[in-house]
């Protein structure tokens, strides 16, 4: 049975009865939409009336003349306490781990089922203190979040249940740049009235981002010296899938002084390396990322098939956890360590 969060509000539950109000005039829906509102509704209903009827009356006042009742399609009028900062529930995985990063932890209501993932997700030994959230509106609506993050493959119908019962939703983008992994750290700090920590964060990956390029452009500057090209390389993942120079990944191997060789084939996002190409352009090493540890699946084992060998090739293999590769944060300072260390080898 779900449990039911003491820290919801009374004004909170009272809009969310207002709003059922609402939404049950609403005649024409369908299939599933409908079978899920009435579902995610009737949840809301029993734990906002219990609610009110076994809370604390002196704790739990609220004047009904604070809570607009609507049935047309203006928002409820609510707003936090200038003191009080919103309680959050995230259901995307990359979205969790900046919530863990920047809130407060009684601020956290909870977060995806794969927060706890390994495999996925950096923060997962953290994320095990916090309750895990299914996509459901029906699973959300009783945490009684203030705001819910979500990402860009997250549910229509998810997202059309929320806005009706006027939760406020905020998107993550996808990071594909240094840069726009800091935009988003600085996102969600806004969303979690956390600026200051959010703003110190990305003032700190700058300094190290600095001092990283600064490392390589010496190394650079010996290497060349010597006559030395950039050493080629490529990401490798699963049945060749490969990243160019907009993604997170194929900055990363830039500025760890690699020549992603996935450019050599047009692809500046995503896309596919044949193990033709592979004999064909020769890369000094290759980038892989296997979900699991020692779990290799035979789209994994390429990267040691005996063709490469035959071919003369042997190139080295830098093999970087898949929870600093699924998702975009703080860790990629980490990764570009490593593949920085990697060249050094060569």
């Amino acid at each position: 049975m779900l449990a039911i969060n003491s820290n919801i509000s009374l004004r909170f539950k009272i809009k969310v009865i207002a709003r059922v109000v609402y939404l049950s005039v609403l005649s024409i829906r369908v299939g599933v939409e409908r079978t899920r509102l009435v579902m995610a509704v009737g949840i809301a209903c029993v734990v906002a009336s219990s609610s009110i009827a076994l809370g604390d009356a002196s704790s739990n006042s609220v004047s009904l003349d604070s809570v607009t009742i609507s049935t047309g399609e203006s928002e409820l009028a609510e707003t936090l306490p200038l003191n009080q900062l919103p309680r959050v529930l995230s259901i995307n995985l990359c979205a969790d781990q900046l919530v863990m990063l920047l809130a407060d932890d009684d601020q956290i209501a909870a977060l995806s089922t794969l927060s706890r993932d390994s495999a996925g997700s950096y923060f997962h030994e953290r994320a095990a203190s916090f309750a895990q959230a299914d996509k459901r509106a029906e699973d959300i609506l009783p945490r009684g979040p203030d705001v819910v993050l979500t990402g860009p493959y997250t549910s229509r119908y998810t997202l059309s249940l929320l806005e009706e019962l006027d939760l406020r939703v905020e998107p993550l983008k996808i990071a594909d740049s240094f840069e726009s992994m800091l935009g988003n750290i600085e996102t969600v700090g806004a969303v979690v009235h956390q600026k200051e920590r959010a703003d110190e964060l990305v003032q700190s990956l700058r300094l190290k981002m600095a001092a990283i390029k600064r490392r390589v452009k010496q190394f650079d500057d010996s290497t060349s010296a010597d006559g030395q090209s950039a050493p080629r390389a490529a990401v490798y993942d699963p049945n060749g899938y490969t990243v160019g120079h907009r993604t997170v990944r194929g900055e990363a191997m830039s500025i760890a002084g690699w020549h992603n060789i996935a450019l050599d084939k047009g692809i500046e996002d995503y896309g596919v390396l044949k193990l033709e190409d592979l004999i064909k352009l020769a890369p000094q090493a290759l980038v892989e990322s296997p979900y699991s540890k020692d779990t290799y699946s035979r789209g994994q084992a390429v990267t040691r098939h005996p063709a490469l060998r035959q071919a003369g090739l042997n190139p080295l293999i830098i093999s970087l956890p898949s929870n600093q590769t699924i998702c975009a944060g703080p860790w990629i300072i980490d990764v570009i360590e490593q593949l920085f260390t990697a060249r050094e080898l060569l």
